[in-house]
């Protein structure tokens, strides 16, 4: 979920996914990084929510604990992997990036598969440690929509996904962030917060690779279209916003001597 590019420099269709010379090895070390993001990410997430929804009252989800548990991966993979792939481990910032041109196109395909293995590998290990029961009762920790229905739960994503990549793009990607040494705090906690946030309406997925990699090996996708449009969606949006309006920003006075 990070990417660091020159604020004024857009990459050509050409330009390789990170900043140095891409080589064939070069590519192969970023997918394998991204499947291992992935798949830290979708394992330490969803086994959490396995691991303690047993234990809390009347079956409810511990919401703290997965969210924690999910933004201190994120902030290990930034950390730990952003400057071999970007970490994006999540289709929706690359597809995001892609459209307002900070990530090539032809590396793209590339990384979804990529993501979307790291994160039925990721499932595949937690049905072999919880069992049967948190497949068949759970889904492997999958989200789904809330009561309140799939519509509110379609908000839910843009809206967070929406979050996710404006800060994404104004601490990662802008050169003139203050706060680009501690990207992977800032992202963790936004997604963190957003799935806090949203637990009861949509599951706080904001990643189409965190929710289907677990509904794949369940075999059942309650609500699939939510996972797959929602992100993606507000992505975009997010993205565009940054590239667009904010990027342009800056505040009155500045520059002044």
């Amino acid at each position: 979920m990070s990417a660091r590019r020159d604020q004024n420099a857009r990459p050509a269709a050409e330009a390789p996914p990170g900043a140095r010379p891409m080589t064939r090895g070069g590519y192969t070390g970023a997918l394998a990084a991204e499947v291992l993001g992935t798949y830290l990410l979708v394992f330490i997430g969803t086994a959490t929510v396995l691991a303690t929804r047993p234990a809390t009252a009347g079956g409810a989800l511990d919401a703290t604990a997965i969210s924690l548990a999910f933004g201190f991966a994120v902030l290990v993979a930034v950390y730990s992997l952003g400057h071999i792939s970007g970490a994006h481990i999540n289709p929706s910032v690359t597809i995001a990036l892609a459209v307002v041109r900070r990530f090539p196109w032809w590396a793209v395909p590339g990384y979804l598969v990529a993501q979307f293995a790291g994160a039925i590998l990721a499932a595949l290990t937690t049905w072999s440690l919880f069992g049967e029961r948190a497949r068949e009762d759970l889904l492997l920790g999958a989200t789904s929509p809330g009561e309140r229905g799939e519509l509110a739960a379609l908000l839910a994503e843009v809206v967070i996904t929406f979050l996710l990549l404006a800060v994404v793009m104004a601490i990662a990607v802008d050169e003139r962030s203050p706060g680009r040494q501690v990207s992977g705090v800032a992202i963790g906690l936004v997604v963190a917060g957003a799935i806090f946030a949203t637990l009861p309406v949509s599951g706080g997925s904001l990643n189409a690779a965190r929710t289907f990699g677990p509904m794949i090996v369940a075999g059942e996708f309650p609500g699939w279209w939510v996972y797959l449009v929602g992100p993606v969606a507000g992505a975009i949006a997010g993205a565009a916003v940054w590239e667009f309006l904010l990027r342009r920003g800056q505040p009155p006075g500045a520059g002044r001597q």
